[in-house]
């Protein structure tokens, strides 16, 4: 056929099927000594669209395909041409082509994307439930039952009469770290969280609890961040200093091959029904604390930009980590004089630790 231009589009005799696009990253365990996360771009069809949450860490089984870089098409001088240049100085007829650039011509570019057939949870294995789906939790509970045996079964039935059962887990939490049992006691009930309420007007009231520790230097207040974040199966480490208020909450960008305005997810987004820990929560700048305002007290975020205005959920539970003013804490000083964080900001935490390096002799 010599048609390579009319074409239309008969959609009485198309068939049309749900597709998805995702974009995948290694986990942070994975990555090769020095090298940086490395992401791929993943397409899901039928049966397997929304399949997978922002913030999931998934297996996906499938097949790599190679397409073409509409991405790169659409640079200036990207378009694909075959014509052939005729601006040659016939005076001097050494001089010949340039190059392709001079000819106009352009090698179409190609990318590799992932065809999958099938998701499954990687946290499956380790049984996680999301206790806030009402309709799913009985048979999710059903089912994380039985992956024990009859011996687990007894042991933790038994429990139950164990007078010391609280003193235990309390110990059970962070077991490398000595000490800090109060700090302890606030991590395990912010692991298992509150209540979520709802009044009869339709306000929600939120259960999940945040915690901040606030000490000197060397008390391991980085390494209950750390230990948490290796616990929960839906939890994300980052940083305050290089943290931005776009990267916590989400942003605005626009999609390369459709054109259109798409959300990024945050942090925030990316812990829904999970854990956030944020380390080095002081030094986080004024504009950046002010934007999880709303994420921690209402748990949404609300964007309003480029013709887009959604409200974003963002149910997590927040674990931050601060240093004191100047270095070390002074007891002269009340708890607010000792910390670069707002009055607002800090009423939206329900626990707050100071954790004191005593000198001594010894």
């Amino acid at each position: 056929c010599a048609n390579d231009r009319r074409w239309r589009l008969r959609p009485q005799e198309s068939r049309f099927i749900d597709w998805q696009k995702l974009r995948v990253q290694e986990n942070s365990h994975e990555i090769p000594s020095g090298a940086m996360p490395r992401s791929m771009d993943v397409i899901l069809r039928h049966g397997a669209v929304e399949k997978a949450k922002a913030g999931d860490k998934a297996i996906f089984t499938g097949m790599l395909i190679v397409v073409p870089d509409i991405k790169a098409l659409k640079l200036p001088g990207g378009g694909v041409a075959s014509y052939r240049s005729n601006d040659r100085d016939e005076s001097n007829p050494q001089n010949g082509v340039s190059g392709l650039k001079d000819l106009g011509v352009r090698e179409l570019t190609y990318k590799l994307v992932f065809l999958a057939s099938s998701v499954h949870n990687a946290d499956s294995k380790v049984g996680a439930i999301n206790m806030r789906e009402k309709d799913s939790f009985e048979v999710n509970l059903v089912s994380a039952a039985n992956e024990f045996t009859a011996e687990e079964r007894t042991e933790i039935f038994n429990m139950r009469h164990d007078p010391n059962l609280y003193l235990n887990i309390v110990h059970s939490v962070a077991p490398g770290i000595y000490g800090h049992e109060e700090v302890k006691r606030g991590v395990l009930l912010q692991l298992f969280g509150g209540v979520h309420k709802s009044t009869p007007e339709g306000i929600s009231l939120r259960g999940d609890i945040n915690v901040l520790i606030v000490g000197d230097p060397s008390v391991a207040k980085s390494q209950f961040l750390k230990y948490v974040c290796g616990l929960v199966p839906r939890a994300v480490y980052t940083s305050g200093k290089a943290s931005s208020a776009a990267g916590l909450t989400a942003t605005v960008v626009r999609d390369p091959d459709t054109g259109e305005f798409t959300f990024e997810a945050g942090a925030l987004m990316l812990a829904d029904n999970g854990l956030c820990c944020i380390d080095e929560f002081d030094k986080m700048d004024v504009d950046d604390q002010v934007a999880i305002h709303e994420a921690m007290e209402q748990q949404t975020i609300s964007i309003a930009k480029a013709g887009i205005q959604a409200t974003l959920n963002a149910r997590a539970s927040i674990l931050a980590a601060a240093n004191p003013v100047g270095g070390r804490y002074d007891r002269s000083k009340s708890l607010k004089s000792n910390l670069m964080i707002s009055a607002p900001i800090m009423s939206r935490f329900d626990l707050l630790f100071v954790v004191l390096d005593e000198n001594s002799e010894d």
